[in-house]
């Protein structure tokens, strides 16, 4: 009787139930029970034994390591192509959390380190991605992630983590409502010794005013966050203005809304301020405040934009002021505002 052998490499990679090969090992089982012989292996044999060619046995090779997840990554496999296509598949909403800790598996377990720079693009669209049938709580798989990777940012397989990191992993806690995360997070990166940029500070306003600490937020804006080497931006200032008005303290709003030309002049108020405090007295029932500040805004040349109308002409229809609200409506398409 001729034994059937594979190679050691065939075997190694063929052991599973889903191999391509497995059929040919029952068969072998079958053969050894039976009361049949195997024929032998003979040049005249009529029945020759199935020969894998160096081709065949490295396609199934290249199958069977496309579709294990305990095989390692192939040399040719590259981590930036794979965190481009898992990037593609969580906008479509198709990534499950069990794809993305397999795909982190194989990264983790690749000899070349992982760049920051794949790893940001992929969790900045976790953060920004809604939850889907494939998964929820987007941005809570998104800190899991990351806690894995700090578990490996001391060793070779991770490259050094950059601010951008840092800042995408905090909107990621704001976002999923753990702003106490967020505020860690922002504590370990000044423990890193990296300088910080207005992008991550503006989301550390974020997180305090989501934590409802608005008044840490304002003495932030206004006293420390020079400290960090940042300027703030119109962008900053909004943040903190929203919390105001959403806490109906649109009189300090309006105190910091004036202060704003006064902070170095970098920064002078926009649209989206004044449309924020307007919305602030409107919700208050400061109507009277709320029209004042408008005429400012005018006078100011700032132009209204669409939302700014829209917000105005809502209010006046709730209190039933349907005369002032006409003359908006009719005062917006005058101006054309289409924006």
């Amino acid at each position: 009787m001729c034994p059937i052998r594979l190679r050691p490499r065939l075997r190694r990679h063929y052991s599973s139930s889903s191999s391509p090969m497995f059929g040919l090992r029952l068969r072998r089982r079958h053969y050894s029970s039976s009361t049949s012989p195997i024929p032998r292996m003979r040049h005249s044999s009529t029945l020759p034994m199935p020969r894998l060619s160096h081709s065949s046995s490295t396609t199934l090779i290249s199958r069977r390591r496309s579709s294990s997840s305990t095989s390692p990554p192939s040399p040719s496999w590259s981590p930036h192509a794979a965190f481009t296509a898992a990037t593609e598949r969580v906008r479509a909403g198709t990534l499950s959390r069990e794809d993305a800790h397999h795909l982190f598996d194989g990264l983790l377990g690749q000899a070349s380190p992982v760049q920051a720079r794949s790893l940001n693009g992929f969790l900045a669209a976790l953060a920004r991605a809604p939850d889907s049938e494939s998964c929820r709580d987007v941005p809570a798989l998104a800190i899991a992630l990351f806690s894995r990777v700090c578990r490996e940012a001391s060793s070779l397989r991770m490259a050094p983590l950059t601010v951008h990191t840092y800042g995408i992993l905090m909107d990621c806690c704001c976002r999923a409502g753990r702003q106490d995360l967020g505020l860690a997070f922002f504590g370990r990166l000044l423990k890193t010794g990296l300088e910080t940029n207005v992008i991550v500070a503006n989301t550390l306003l974020k997180c305090l005013c989501c934590a409802k600490r608005t008044d840490e937020a304002v003495s932030v804006l206004l006293h420390r966050i020079s400290e960090l080497g940042c300027v703030p931006n119109a962008c900053s200032y909004s943040i903190v203005l929203k919390s105001l008005c959403d806490d109906n303290r649109s009189q300090q709003a309006l105190d910091l809304l004036q202060r704003m030309p006064k902070e170095g002049g970098a920064c002078p108020p926009g649209v989206v301020a004044y449309t924020t405090v307007i919305h602030g007295f409107f919700k208050e029932g400061e109507t009277g405040k709320a029209c004042k500040l408008f005429n400012e805004m005018m006078q100011l040349g700032i132009v209204p934009d669409v939302v700014t109308y829209s917000t105005i002409i809502d209010a006046l229809c709730k209190a039933r002021a349907m005369d002032k609200a006409e003359f908006f409506l009719r005062q917006m398409l005058a101006n054309s505002t289409t924006k």
